[in-house]
């Protein structure tokens, strides 16, 4: 049996993320393919488009065996916390074979070299980003500034290689992410293959092209809302999805953004104006103090984060900010949890019956509890560590939590905001195809 690892979002699927799996297949050779994919929030600090489990039935029906939900802390974290959560979680699994992700560069020995440098920071490389940091720059703009001095310094690239080429590759979030995933492969000793599939399309473009990103199709869809009483947009829309995508998006008058979290962050922020609110993850006291001193300016999520970006706090910074404070995720917990190894447990969200011989071999194989069913998660968790490491049953269930209040929050507002139907996180089984 062989199994190949995807890490995704899939807000929302559309025909690249169809070929990205058809081609881990073809490429792997493997048997089954796991995803690992966010729930209901996603890394740029905002809701997803659908609900999970829309997303889940998504990726079953366009080859996917199983789903396993990346915990809500990860999901919603910088780069390296999603990047570290889900490798941990694919790895706890103890079947995956390799790990297949799309990136602009196909250069695995420049994405090996450059995790290199990341996980083993030498000192002249940290003194240039430092250096850098203290200009102005933000983070991501002096890390890649510092490491285009270093690689052309140090030849460390190919001799057929341009500045710009370079400074593409390092601006891209795909080879980001990717970067962020062999070092966490190499940190904590996955022994999975990493497989760079070329990504088709453009990846921040907003145009409807042959394989629009998710961000394009995003964008149309909030564009035409609601988009199923507009013919042409539906028209478009088709073009971007599969058909049972398609089936999934075009009926639904709920699809999400981070606008309708306004009316609950604006509540956090004030039940929270006298609180330190740098105990919640990326929330520096730079970023806390302005949050502050415009507090009475609030009148919703868009324009604050508007308001309060500077060119060392992006927007993706801020989002995600703003909702580690709205979904109470603090840096104590999750502290306590990367120190624990991220992992504590792997919760399927939906899987094909034909894949019963891989959710064997996982239950048989798995670090980690294997959950089905979240009614019987807490019983499962206390039993599988009471007799290992019982500090880990409270760090599991506040993982857990996290993971529930944030299902509970989503459905809540989708159901105040759109009139959709709540669902309970507790009744709402696993999908099975």
């Amino acid at each position: 049996m062989k199994v190949a690892g995807i890490i995704a979002e899939y807000n929302p699927f559309h025909n690249g993320h169809a070929y990205h799996i058809a081609e881990t297949r073809r490429i792997t050779g493997a048997d089954y393919v796991v995803i690992v994919m966010s729930g209901n929030f996603v890394q740029r600090g905002e809701p997803a488009i659908v609900d999970k489990y829309a997303r889940t039935r998504m990726a079953l029906q366009n080859g996917a065996d199983l789903v396993i939900e990346l915990p809500t802390a990860y999901s919603c974290g910088s780069a390296e916390y999603f990047a570290t959560g889900a490798i941990r979680t694919l790895q706890s699994l103890g079947v995956v074979d390799v790990l297949s992700f799309g990136c602009e560069t196909q250069d695995v020995t420049l994405l090996n070299t450059l995790a290199d440098l990341y996980l083993h920071e030498p000192a002249d490389f940290s003194a240039d980003l430092q250096t850098n940091l203290r200009q102005g720059m933000t983070y991501p703009q002096a890390r890649a500034a510092a490491t285009e001095r270093y690689l052309m310094s140090h030849d460390s690239i190919s001799e057929d290689m341009t500045t710009d080429q370079l400074h593409q590759i390092l601006s891209s979030p795909n080879t980001i992410l990717g970067i962020e995933y062999i070092k966490a492969i190499r940190k904590y000793g996955a022994s999975f293959k990493p497989v760079v599939i070329p990504r088709l399309g453009c990846y921040h473009s907003e145009e409807l092209t042959e394989f629009a990103s998710a961000t394009a199709i995003r964008s149309h869809i909030f564009s035409h809302q609601p988009i199923c009483h507009d013919p042409a947009a539906l028209k478009e829309l088709a073009h971007q999805v599969p058909n049972d995508v398609y089936q999934i998006l075009s009926p639904r008058h709920d699809h999400m953004r981070a606008e309708d979290l306004s009316s609950a962050l604006g509540y956090a922020l004030l039940a929270n104006q006298n609180a330190n609110l740098t105990q919640y993850m990326d929330l520096s006291p730079d970023l806390s103090d302005r949050i502050l001193r415009h507090l009475s300016q609030y009148t919703g999520w868009d324009s604050f984060v508007d308001l309060i970006k500077t060119k060392q706090l992006t927007r993706s910074r801020i989002s995600r900010a703003m909702l580690h404070l709205l979904l109470q995720i603090r840096s104590e917990q999750m502290e306590t949890w990367q120190k624990d190894g991220y992992v504590y447990y792997a919760r399927a969200l939906g899987f094909h019956k034909k894949a019963a011989y891989l959710l064997g071999a996982i239950k048989k194989n798995s670090t980690v509890p294997f959950l089905t069913k979240l009614a019987d998660s807490n019983d499962v968790i206390y039993t599988y560590y009471k007799d290992l490491d019982r500090d880990k049953i409270a760090h599991a269930y506040g993982l857990l939590k996290t993971d529930i209040f944030a299902a509970d929050l989503y459905e809540t507002i989708a159901a105040t905001c759109h009139g959709k139907e709540k669902t309970d996180e507790y009744r709402h089984g696993v999908i099975v195809l």
